[in-house]
């Protein structure tokens, strides 16, 4: 009777055993994704990365995903060195101009899109920094603008009005100058806006009347040198006379508007969880000036972009990391979070964010933006048009030089030679 009994139990586990078996053969999948951490983040920030990814495990349990965080300073030349060790990680997220696709290092993500339906909810400035030559190569993580914000005790303190949607540039020079009071440590503009900052990543680069480099990003000549373009630089290094010193850099980095001693600057929603956590000092925020009374504003947008290495193994299930994490539910817990602005306008408008008196200001100009920011329209700029506009700064700012035109000639002909020796060596 027991060995009936016994062989009846046995026979019932079978199936049970079957599975633990199975499960044991079953090999988990683990991923490599790197992120970056950068000084204003919040703490909120780092937490963000592990609960997305361990929800991400919770829905794939056939995968395992390690975190890696690095400094955001020096991340893209430790991407480069792993790659080039045949060790990169699967994934990662970062803001390359999209022509960096002709190297090789990304994966073509273009099939697994068109089996998804995820991109069909982006901001299309959020989707066009992921595609190249008609092919997708990354996947956007968010979507931001960037927008003038100003300390309101400061504008009190001057009796100066709030700035007003519809203002200019000249509005912004003026206000500023009244703003500006140094002998109290008061300062009209934040200082990245002077000198080549604000012709090569703000928002003033698209509302100054002049553009630096051919929507490509492989002409400068032409363009940096250009009439409009040298007036341009010239209201630039002219705001420094009002803006923040370096010293204030040296303990609040990009963003001296932390401070609460300076009246306007430019930002965008990447700072501004760590300005709602932290400033002690009421302020608002505003969208661009634009370049006359005769001009549209033309906004400024920007998004990090996920990729994922060629040289993966596991590129299937990179592939539904990175589709989970561009997707709905993701993009709904990192806004939740305060941490990232989703990539679509959906969430924006579940959330009530459209309509919001400071998101409102980004959402109206991330379904108006239109232009590829100048340092994203080719993967040499740094490399070739930064340096010479930072030369042209130096020299007026420590110089004294003010021959602006033959300054910025000089530097359209180094950055041109520099941009064709780099597009030719890759033929």
């Amino acid at each position: 009777m027991m060995k009936k009994v016994f062989v009846l139990l046995l026979l019932l586990m079978l199936p049970l055993l079957s599975v633990v078996v199975q499960a044991q053969d079953e090999e988990i999948v683990t991923l490599t994704w790197w992120a970056t951490e950068r000084g204003r983040d919040t703490a909120e920030t780092r937490d963000l990365h592990f609960q997305l990814a361990r929800a991400f495990e919770a829905e794939h349990p056939g995968i395992q995903v390690a975190v890696s965080l690095y400094p955001s300073r020096g991340f893209g030349t430790r991407v480069f060195t792993a790659i080039a060790a045949g060790d990169g990680p699967d994934i990662w997220y970062n803001f390359y101009a999209t022509d960096i696709a002709s190297q090789g290092f990304l994966e073509d993500l273009t099939p697994y899109m068109e089996a998804s339906d995820v991109d069909e909810g982006w901001f299309e400035s959020a989707r066009r920094r992921a595609v190249y030559e008609d092919h997708y190569y990354g996947a956007p993580r968010d979507a931001v603008s960037s927008f003038i914000a100003y300390n309101k005790d400061i504008f009190d303190a001057a009796g100066v009005a709030y700035p007003e949607e519809g203002w200019t540039i000249a509005d912004y020079r003026s206000i500023a100058e009244q703003l500006n009071d140094p002998d109290n440590e008061v300062y009209g503009a934040g200082g990245i806006e002077g000198g080549e900052g604000c012709m090569l990543w703000s928002l003033f680069s698209f509302n100054l009347g002049g553009n630096i480099t051919s929507e490509d990003g492989r002409q400068v000549v032409g363009y940096l040198d250009s009439p409009e373009t040298i007036e341009a630089m010239r209201w630039c290094l002219e705001l420094t006379e009002v803006a923040s010193p370096a010293s204030m850099a040296e303990q609040f980095g990009e963003v001296t508007f932390m401070s609460g001693d300076v009246g306007m600057q430019a930002i965008s929603d990447w700072e501004v969880p760590a300005l709602q956590e932290q400033a002690t000092f009421n302020w608002g925020v505003i969208g661009a000036p634009r370049f006359n009374e005769d001009t549209e504003v033309e906004p400024w947008a920007d998004s990090y972009i996920y990729y994922m290495w060629s040289g993966s193994e596991h590129k299937d299930e990179a592939w539904q990391l990175i589709e989970y994490l561009t997707g709905p539910e993701a993009q709904r817990v990192a806004a939740e979070a305060g941490v990232w602005a989703p990539n679509g306008p959906a969430i924006w408008e579940e959330l009530g964010w459209d309509q919001d008196e400071v998101a409102g200001v980004s959402y109206s100009q991330l379904v108006n933006s239109e232009l590829t920011p100048n340092y994203l329209r080719s993967q040499f700029f740094f490399d070739c048009v930064g340096g010479p506009l930072t030369d042209v700064r130096v020299r007026w700012l420590e110089g004294g030089e003010r021959d602006l035109e033959t300054m910025m000639g000089e530097a359209a002909q180094i950055a041109q030679a520099c941009l064709d020796d780099n597009y030719a060596s890759m033929q």
